[in-house]
Order: C-alpha cells, then structure tokens, then sequence
C-alpha cells in the first residue's frame, strides 16, 4: 500500500534556513500549513520551534491545534464559518466589509478581539480590496471594537504568472504612505506576499513589508515568482513511496519497441500524477489511472513486484496527498539534520 514519507528534520531545517534568513532583513516568517492537510506532528514541530504563528485555509483542520500556536487563517471566511474562526483562530486575512462586522460582532459575543489583515489586490487579480477602495475599509474597521487592525496584506503569484519586482516595492511603499496621509494610520504589519517573494528579498531591501508567508519554499525548496530551486534548501521534505504491483513486457505503439512496464499502486485519487518525479531517474512515468502508475523500467533492472518505488512531489501533489485519508504517514527524523538545526542561534519569536 503507498504511503507517505515525511521528513520532520528537513522541514525543521528548512524552516529554521528560511527564518534566520528573512529576520536578518527585518522580516518576520509566518509558515503557511495549508498542503500539510492538517498534520498535528507538522504543526507540532513549529510550535517547539518558537513560532507562535502559522497559516492555515481551512478552519475544520485547526480544531485539534497545539495550544503554544495561534492560527492565521488566509482564506476568506464565509459568514456561517465566523463563530468557528473566531473561536479557533487567532487572527485572518480578510477582504468583505460584511463579513468583518459578523465577525465583530461574534468576537463580541465571545469576548475576545480579533486581529484582521485587510487583503489589498496588488496586481494578482485573485483576491482582495481594490486599492481605491482602501481608506473607505480602513475608516470603517477601526470603529470596530473587538476587530483589532493588524495591517496590510498583499499577494503575488496565486492567479496571475505577474511576479513582484523592485517597482512594486516602491509603489506599495508610495500607496501606504499615502494611506497615513489620509488616515493617519500606521500598520504592525505589513505582510508582502509568498514564497514569491523570496528571491528579490535576497538581493532588495523589501521597504515596509516586513512580514512574508511562507510555503511552498518551506516544504519544496522552491520559489514560485520563477519557479527556481533554492540550493541551500531541502526540496524533499515530503514524499510518496507506492509498491510495484505488476511487471510485464510491452510493446510501445508508437516505435514498435519492447519495454519493461511496472504498475505502481498510486494514482489520480492519491495525488497529481502530472507533478511526480521518480527518485530513481531510470524510470519513466508512461500514464496514471485512478489508483495505478504505469512506469517504463527502462534499463533499470533488478526491480520485482512488491518493491519500493520513491516519488518527489510538487507543491499540489504534496497538498492532495496530504489531505488523503487513505494513505499512512511515516515520520522520519535525521540525527544529523538535527545536530545542524541545532547550532543554528535561536531568533525573535512572531508575536501577535
């Protein structure tokens, strides 16, 4: 039965990289959950690791959190999810003035404050207030007494291939300047985006963001403005591992050659077959059903039925494989990672 590998040490090590990284330049890194499915030793993990923060999208996977974590939720909520994001979650990412009155209201009801990050649509073109509407949102959520308005938000890269650049650093710095102007509103937090934004951070100061939402660089070791491998970062922190069910010689339709074909007992209801990479490059993905993987051998031989065959996985394919029910999780430690992770200095914690 296919399972999943996680590599607990290498996300430690990858996040512990990318922190160390990000506060050197003044930036505070939220890790962002979401493909993890919910994982309670994942979220574990960040809670020993001093982080108070994490992101989450989904409400229903935060209900048995670590009580050490707050959750960011930074998907919009729905009005009948407010009673469980206020109850559940510390602070969100929120874009309809309807739905942050509910909220204030239920925040009321259960005597707590709420903090809101207002989502600005920057250029994505996914989500978020028009910049023109801002001041209007603004003078509304402060009259809001159990809303607490953390700050500004932006994205890049979820809709729209449009990566940040050195001129969008400038013009947010320009928009929320002209904000203060009118409002007189200064923000705790500005939070600037993905694992997009990470390439012009190693090389441009970022201005006044100074918070990053971190994911798929945290457990792939890539960002996404360019799709480029981040070399000092494990890429393969999460991984599928399926069993050869059957080996048969078959003929390709298309050069009349024999191959060697396995059958590997994973397919579309596991994970994006489309974002699998054999660990083992002899091997070559031919075709997928719902629940098998048709693989040429090629000339790597000595595979026979029952074996082990490793998968790397993009970042949908880590997220659909995660949330699966139906797969068994296997927790892996590296005492050797550790030891790395270990003599890394310890940084400033994420205060809410």
């Amino acid at each position: 039965m296919a399972y999943i590998n996680i590599h607990l040490s290498k996300i430690k090590y990858n996040a512990f990289v990318l922190k160390q990284i990000l506060n050197e330049r003044g930036i505070q890194m939220v890790p962002v959950l979401k493909c993890a499915g919910g994982d309670s030793q994942i979220a574990q993990l960040f809670a020993e690791m001093g982080f108070e923060v994490v992101a989450e999208s989904r409400l229903n996977l935060i209900e048995s959190k670590p009580s050490q974590l707050n959750y960011m939720i930074i998907k919009g909520t729905t009005p009948n999810e407010v009673p469980t994001l206020v109850n559940n979650a510390t602070m969100s990412i929120q874009t309809d003035l309807n739905v942050i009155r509910a909220i204030n209201d239920e925040a009321k009801k259960q005597n707590k404050r709420h903090h809101i990050l207002l989502m600005v649509d920057w250029k994505d073109g996914r989500e978020g207030i028009l910049t023109y509407e801002t001041v209007h949102y603004l003078n509304e959520i402060i009259q809001l007494e159990n809303i607490y308005l953390k700050g500004i938000a932006f994205n890049f890269m979820c809709h729209r291939p449009l990566p940040p650049t050195e001129e969008d650093i400038s013009y947010i710095e320009q928009f929320l300047n002209s904000i203060k102007q009118e409002t007189g509103l200064s923000f705790t937090t500005v939070s600037g985006g993905n694992s997009s934004m990470l390439t012009l951070a190693m090389y441009h100061d970022l201005g006044m963001i100074n918070e990053l939402r971190v994911g798929e660089a945290l457990f792939r070791g890539y960002e996404t403005a360019h799709g480029h491998r981040l070399p000092i970062l494990y890429e393969d922190t999460i991984e599928l591992v399926g069993h050869i069910t059957e080996i048969k010689p078959r003929l390709n339709m298309s050069t009349h050659q024999p191959y060697m074909q396995a059958l590997v007992d994973i397919g579309h209801l596991d994970t994006v077959v489309a974002e699998l990479t054999p660990d083992d490059k002899k091997l070559k993905i031919l075709g997928s059903s719902s629940d098998l993987l048709l693989i040429d051998l090629g000339d790597a031989d000595g595979y026979q039925i029952g074996d082990a065959i490793t998968f790397k996985l993009g970042y949908a394919a880590i997220a659909q494989s995660m949330h699966s029910k139906h797969l068994e999780k296997k927790y892996k430690c590296d005492k050797g990672i550790e030891l790395i992770v270990g003599n890394f200095k310890s940084t400033k914690s994420y205060k809410v």
